[in-house]
């Protein structure tokens, strides 16, 4: 069964800075390095459960105008439907959430924890920037899921120009494949076909 030890040793694996928050759930507050700036993550375990919870709690907008909240929900409903891992929702003070649970029986491997550190980093960098221009009135909510996968779909087409034979980075198929695994409780994921 997974252990709190177990995720800390990934996340200092990585050197990943973490602060053990007390109470009565096991939190760590988590701050990842991404190329424009830190990302500030918590890392919760429910053990009786074996509930691990990543979660970017407070990702923040601009001030926006109460007209503009019902195109934000729209996007985030929408961007939803495109995720299987986790999923945006919307906090008080103009701010969004980013959530990934995983239920799991055994162990987290090493390789399962990057992916999935690397999906919530991945999502929020890609969907924060147009989720900002909804919450400003600049852009629809159709418009700014339509960048969002397009931003992912350039992604994956450079990756397979990069590495044809066989790509090193994560792909979309590969954080789908992923999620279809984790819902089925197969841990670590299938490898992917050479």
């Amino acid at each position: 069964m997974i252990t709190w030890e177990q995720i800390r040793r990934h996340l200092e694996r990585d050197g990943v800075s973490f602060v053990e928050r007390s109470g009565e759930a096991k939190v760590l507050a988590v701050e990842l390095q991404l190329s424009d700036g830190a990302l500030e993550l918590e890392v919760a375990y429910d053990e009786e459960h074996g509930v691990v919870r990543f979660a970017a709690p407070s990702l923040s907008l601009p001030q926006r105008l109460p007209r503009y909240r019902h195109e934000l929900r729209k996007a985030l409903l929408l961007l939803n439907s495109c995720f299987i891992l986790g999923g945006f929702s919307e906090a008080p003070q103009g701010r969004v959430i980013f959530v990934i649970t995983l239920l799991i029986e055994g162990d987290l491997s090493y390789a399962a924890y990057r992916r999935v550190l690397n999906a919530l980093a991945a999502s929020v960098d890609r969907a924060l920037p147009w989720l900002r221009q909804v919450a400003t009135g600049a852009l629809s909510a159709e418009e700014a899921v339509e960048n969002i996968l397009d931003v992912s779909r350039r992604i994956q087409e450079r990756d397979l120009e990069a590495q044809p034979a066989a790509p090193l980075g994560i792909t979309e198929d590969e954080i789908e494949a992923f999620g279809r695994a984790l819902m089925n409780g197969a841990l670590p994921p299938p490898l992917r076909d050479e």
